[in-house]
């Protein structure tokens, strides 16, 4: 029972850290350097997501194979 008020409570904190976050000064205001490395940003992101994907895939296999 405890756990799951554990994980209630840091669910909570993440989701006003975010608002926090979303609706600060800061990102208020457009910055054009910002626009412009966006597209290379999801680009990173979406290989590291990619092989973090494959990775789970080897390990599955891996498991399922020797376990």
């Amino acid at each position: 029972m405890i756990s799951f008020i554990f994980i209630a409570v840091i669910s909570l904190i993440s989701i006003i850290a975010t608002f926090a976050v979303g609706f600060s000064k800061g990102n208020q205001t457009e910055d054009d350097q910002y626009m412009k490395d966006t597209k290379n940003n999801m680009f990173r992101l979406t290989l590291l997501n990619v092989l973090y994907v494959v990775i789970l895939v080897v390990v599955l296999v891996v498991y399922l194979i020797y376990f």
